[in-house]
């Protein structure tokens, strides 16, 4: 990657910190809005030391500077880099988020390191860094069994940080048509807005509807905008919307997706209608919203569980089906569901957790 190559290969901090200083590492945004409910637990009582992995991350975390006392991007993986940095900041630990196992990161630096969200594949490499990990919270038992099966020192499962849910929320508008029905698409990927497009050519014919795609990688959005033009659709993107006619709009912004989701009528998740394994299926039940979902569900299996046993959502086997399921749920809305209290019970654990390591 070169983005930032010298501040990476010689990184230098010029940040105050008036409390003691927590490193917390994120690859992306999805990371840090994961473990953005933490983090402002955690900000009451430390300093924080950003730093990511993914440049297109970049500026959407400036944008989020009451969260952090420094902004960095990770120090190349080298252990005179990471040292470097390491000695700079005197950190109290260091918290990463997920399965970002960059192998200098975790066996170089000195600092206590806590691992959080985590899932375990079964790789060697993350055999062998489990081990380096004062504290290990997991999102379900199973990984709870597999990382102490590596010999990690201390596991607890702890549940997925994706339950995690704030109502709290950017303000964000969108100029609707009156009497319409809003279906908001979020994280799609290729081949998902096809299924999405002829779905909603079929909907337009029994009431009226507009569609929101919030492509999963921002840079997709023009081509996806194209293909709904094909379609024959008035299509807009987000950053050049003007007025109330059209019909298909596409998000060409970051991190508002979660506050997109308060305005539609159904809710439709990515990253499951083709093989990639699902994204968030949880933030549309934060405004009581109904969830649709393909088959593709591996990565987010204990979500799946949870919309399907509460009635919130439902599982779409084909995208044939699309259709007729949007029209059910936006006919017959299924009862809300109020997930605030697995949220806090989930928030509590890795809370306590985080707090005893850093006692």
């Amino acid at each position: 990657m070169g983005f930032n190559l010298l501040r990476r290969l010689f990184p230098g901090v010029k940040a105050k910190f008036t409390k003691p200083v927590l490193w917390v590492h994120c690859a992306s945004v999805g990371e840090f809005n994961t473990f953005l409910p933490l983090l402002k637990e955690l900000r009451k009582e430390f300093s924080i030391a950003l730093t990511y992995f993914s440049p297109r991350a970049e500026d959407f975390l400036r944008s989020r500077s009451q969260y952090w006392e420094l902004l960095y991007p990770l120090p190349l993986d080298l252990p005179f880099s990471l040292r470097r940095f390491e000695k700079q900041l005197s950190p109290k630990a260091l918290i990463v988020v997920e399965r970002e196992l960059w192998p200098c990161l975790v066996s170089c630096t000195q600092t206590k390191k806590i691992l959080v969200n985590a899932y375990a594949k079964g790789r060697g490499l993350e055999r062998f860094l489990a081990r380096r990990f004062e504290l290990i919270l997991t999102r379900g038992t199973e990984d709870e069994q597999r990382f102490k099966s590596y010999g990690a020192k201390r596991v607890k499962a702890c549940g997925n940080m994706k339950f995690l849910v704030e109502e709290e929320a950017k303000e964000v508008r969108l100029p609707l048509q009156e009497g319409t029905k809003l279906i908001l698409a979020g994280s799609t990927h290729e081949g998902e807005e096809e299924i999405l497009l002829r779905a909603f050519s079929i909907l337009k014919k029994s009431l009226p509807v507009q569609l929101v795609i919030a492509p999963r990688h921002v840079s997709r959005a023009v081509r996806v905008a194209e293909l709904a033009r094909r379609h024959g659709f008035k299509t807009e993107l987000k950053t050049g919307l003007k007025g109330l006619e059209w019909e298909v709009l596409v998000v060409d912004t970051l991190g508002e997706l979660k506050s997109l989701y308060r305005l539609c009528d159904v809710a439709v998740v990515g990253g499951t209608f083709v093989p990639v394994g699902g994204h968030n299926l949880l933030e549309p039940l934060v405004w009581q919203k109904p969830v649709v979902f393909g088959r593709y569900t591996e990565k987010v299996r204990d979500m799946e569980e949870f919309i399907l046993s509460t009635g919130s959502g439902v599982k779409v086997e084909s995208g044939e089906k699309l259709a007729q399921v949007l029209l059910d749920l936006i006919k017959s809305p299924p009862k809300a569901v109020d997930i605030r209290k697995k949220s806090k019970e989930i928030k509590d654990c890795y809370l306590r957790g985080i707090l005893s390591e850093l006692e």
